[in-house]
């Protein structure tokens, strides 16, 4: 057993005031009943290096059973992890889990060919905090914070790669991602989140595993897809997905299209960066672009060059035409990321009347109609995202967002009189 390194109140930046009440409660009641309560992953990286943490999330040393029975406001999930969500008002939910160890590699039986695939499909083997922070992933995820001493504990050489500025695997970085590929993807997004540097051989590591990311769920992947761009650092982090060749592996259109290491790149080369600039900024004032403006802004180059290919004037499709191309382009590739029905139908209805806004006026009387689609307040922001990054259509798109923006509410005579006083 490994001693950790032991960081006490006094030379860490982490205050019970940055941590949210809820959790402090659960993170008090499991300590007053005897058992271990940290504060475990994410949450601690971020408040080590003075970011507001999305979750607050608890590892103990606490069966499942006996969460349940100690938080009448609790329920078990999950069966590849099983694990206890505190349920709390507002739909809050704190997540705790029992400490576990990497689970153990399954021997094959008599006359069974030995298999290379390493990817987890069972992670309830129980066991102590240091041999669930060795099963973490990443380094800089893998610190504890125990609220019974107030201090941050260190199996893993995570602060001092916090320190560093490094992303780096706990373990060796290639058995890692076959464990679990969508640790790749990840890996991408703590660096461009964090502006740290990975790891040299975690770079090596995932440009031998790359491939491997297409064996992990669809569903999950494309989570991993829409998450830096509902979060704000969408583009720093599809740019180091691009150059180590995952989006290549995942969307290959894309890639080839706007990629880093595209042949041949297309005008979106340019544009779907700015596009995702655009997206990253809107996020920082306060206003994040919904799921389906996300899906439009990776359809939407492919959407042009299938256009392209139709030869001159294609631009000015008819409505039917469009319909078959969004089609055509759309579907394929959403059948790839096993996007729900209605996902796919919100971004094809979408990205048709942004076809039709920027062959249409907003003064003009069939405008009426496209503004009461329930699909013109994405397309309005997709149009207009497009606009700016491409400097294309510019003024129509700036005369559909002024429409798209709410009637101001008429000053009452009393309110007006009342300021001018």
């Amino acid at each position: 057993m490994t001693s950790p390194r032991i960081i006490p109140r006094a030379e860490h930046p982490i205050s019970r005031g940055y941590i949210d009440p809820d959790a402090l409660r659960v993170l008090y009641r499991l300590h007053r009943s005897g058992f271990k309560a940290y504060l475990v992953g994410g949450s601690v990286r971020d408040l080590m290096t003075g970011r507001t943490p999305k979750d607050f999330d608890i590892g103990t040393d606490a069966r499942p059973n006996e969460i349940r029975r100690l938080f009448r406001n609790s329920r078990i999930i999950g069966r590849r992890f099983r694990l206890a969500h505190i349920l709390f008002h507002g739909g809050k939910i704190v997540e705790v889990s029992t400490f576990r160890q990497r689970p153990e590699a399954v021997e094959p039986t008599e006359g069974e060919e030995v298999s290379e695939d390493l990817l987890i499909r069972d992670d309830n083997t129980f066991g102590s905090p240091e041999e669930d922070a060795n099963r973490r992933d990443f380094t800089i995820n893998g610190l504890f914070y125990d609220i019974g001493t107030f201090s941050v504990i260190d199996y893993v050489g995570g602060v001092e790669d916090l320190e560093n500025r490094t992303v780096r695997t706990i373990g060796e970085p290639e058995i890692r991602f076959r464990e679990d590929p969508v640790r790749m993807l990840r890996a991408c997004e703590f660096a461009a989140r964090l502006d740290f540097e990975m790891d040299p051989s975690l770079l090596a590591a995932l440009d031998a595993t790359r491939t491997e990311i297409l064996k992990s769920a669809a569903p999950r992947v494309t989570e991993e897809l829409l998450d830096p761009v509902r979060r704000g650092w969408g583009t720093a982090t599809y740019r180091l997905w691009s150059k180590t060749g995952l989006l290549e592996a995942l969307l290959p259109e894309l890639e080839s299209e706007a990629g880093y290491w595209a042949e041949h790149p297309g005008p979106a080369k340019s544009y779907f960066w700015r596009m995702l600039e655009n997206a990253d900024r809107r996020h920082a004032e306060g206003h994040p672009v919904s799921d389906t403006v996300i899906l439009g802004m990776l359809f939407l180059p492919l959407i042009f060059r299938a256009v392209r290919t139709k030869g001159p004037g294609a631009h000015r499709l008819e409505a039917p035409n469009l319909l078959l191309v969004l089609e055509d382009v759309i579907n394929p590739i959403a059948a790839r990321m096993s996007l729900p029905n209605h996902a796919v139908h919100q971004a094809k209805q979408s990205l048709y009347t942004m076809g039709r806004l920027a062959e249409t006026n907003p003064n003009e009387p069939r405008a009426k109609k496209l503004r009461a689609r329930t699909s013109f307040p994405d397309a309005s922001v997709l149009f207009s995202i497009y606009a700016a990054a491409s400097n294309r259509y510019r003024a129509q798109a700036g005369a559909w967002e002024e429409a798209a923006r709410p009637p101001r509410r008429p000053i009452p005579k009393q309110e007006a009189e009342d300021a001018e006083e």
